[in-house]
């Protein structure tokens, strides 16, 4: 096993090998036909045909250069030193997957077809199921640490985060699970660690806390904060702009009134319950918001 110091300055040189490969071998593999045509109509033929041999070649570049360190997308808490033995792994595995995500049209294309799709996803790792609706702003990363099951709706802009760096020069990384149908709104984003249940619904513009756990069929209302360690039973129903504190515990079927703020720690049984845990605050629903008057004059 390489020293610390010298792990380092290897990935550091190895960046810019993998990103002259990612972009250097597709351009050979478009642009040698095309030189090397006999006739006419071969060369028409050869430079119709680049763009596809350029972005099929791009995708298996980076995907199959991202199976040299796959094994290090991995659960855990690691500090974010490219010497680090997971950690400057992981950066090579993500300079791959971002030379993907980034290059916006051959991500739309790989998304768009479903040959391609598999094709890519399966090369960076992903398990799940692939008959999920995912947009190119849609982010996600860590591949092998998503679990998506069948129809779920991950909304454009939503942020399917696998890993959170914090202050202290570390990167914390759990794997985030979606269930069969579920769907995550615009704006959303879930943290490490997070599961959101078969059915339910993430409203626009909600957080979901680490290690939070959405119950099936349960819905989180617009603009709505799960803490971290949360349990949220199946069939709840939290209203637009509610607050649930670090490690409260929701139990099934229970509704939470609009704006309600609940404590950290607090177990909801009922609706009994709320009076004396909760403080609603002063929400209206969306439908119901009307702009001052001097915003209307404008």
């Amino acid at each position: 096993m390489l020293p610390t110091p010298a792990r380092r300055q290897l990935v550091r040189a190895l960046v810019p090998a993998y990103l002259a490969a990612i972009v250097g071998l597709p351009l050979v593999l478009a642009a040698a036909p095309v030189a090397l045509a006999q006739s006419s109509a071969a060369r028409l033929f050869a430079l119709a045909a680049a763009p596809a041999v350029f972005a099929i070649a791009y995708l298996l570049t980076a995907g199959l250069l991202s199976t040299l360190t796959r094994r290090a997308i991995v659960a855990g808490h690691f500090p974010r030193d490219l010497g680090h033995e997971v950690y400057g792994p992981r950066r090579l595995y993500a300079l791959c997957w971002t030379a993907v995500y980034y290059c916006t049209p051959l991500y739309h294309a790989a998304l768009a077809v479903p040959l391609l799709k598999r094709v890519t996803l399966r090369l960076f790792g992903y398990r799940g199921a692939l008959d999920v609706t995912l947009y190119p702003d849609t982010w996600v990363r860590d591949l092998p640490l998503l679990n998506v099951a069948e129809g779920a709706y991950l909304s454009n802009r939503c942020t399917i985060g696998t890993n959170m760096c914090t202050i202290d020069g570390k990167v914390f990384v759990a794997p985030v699970t979606i269930g069969r149908g579920a769907m995550v709104g615009h704006l959303a984003m879930l943290a490490p660690g997070s599961v959101v249940g078969d059915g339910a619904e993430i409203g626009v513009g909600c957080g979901i806390g680490m290690g939070a756990s959405i119950g099936r069929k349960a819905r989180v209302g617009p603009m709505s904060n799960v803490g971290h360690g949360v349990v949220i039973g199946e069939r709840c129903d939290l209203g637009f702009g509610s607050t649930i504190g670090t490690k409260a515990v929701i139990h099934p079927g229970v509704r939470i009134p609009p704006g309600s703020v609940i404590p950290p720690r607090a177990t909801i049984r009922t609706e009994a319950d709320l009076p004396r845990t909760s403080t609603p605050r002063a929400f209206a629903p969306v439908a119901d918001y009307r702009p001052p008057a001097e915003v209307m004059a404008r």
